[in-house]
């Protein structure tokens, strides 16, 4: 069973696996920006990966595709984004 959550500035992904583990996935395209600002923007979503992770509530692949804008986001402003849309569909525990 997936699910496929919009935001204003990303596309998220979710879909049950079989694994013991939540795995992720990153798509940012160069319409985000540069490469300064694509990496920016990856490292952010790991690291709300990392620590919300033990959070969701089932064991899921979660893959996320910014959209454009994605790069002018402060890392709080990812971070409540990606857990507001995620807690919204009951993906994440409060």
């Amino acid at each position: 069973m997936g699910c496929k959550i919009h935001t204003p500035h990303f596309i998220l992904l979710l879909a049950e696996n079989s694994s013991l583990r939540c795995r992720l996935g990153l798509t940012v395209s160069r319409k985000v920006g540069n490469a300064v600002m694509r990496n920016r923007v990856k490292r952010n979503v790991r690291e709300f990966f990392r620590r919300e992770q033990s959070k969701f509530t089932n064991v899921v692949d979660f893959s996320v595709v910014a959209k454009r804008g994605a790069a002018d986001l402060s890392h709080k402003d990812i971070f409540a984004e990606l857990q507001n849309a995620l807690e919204a569909k009951g993906h994440l525990n409060g």
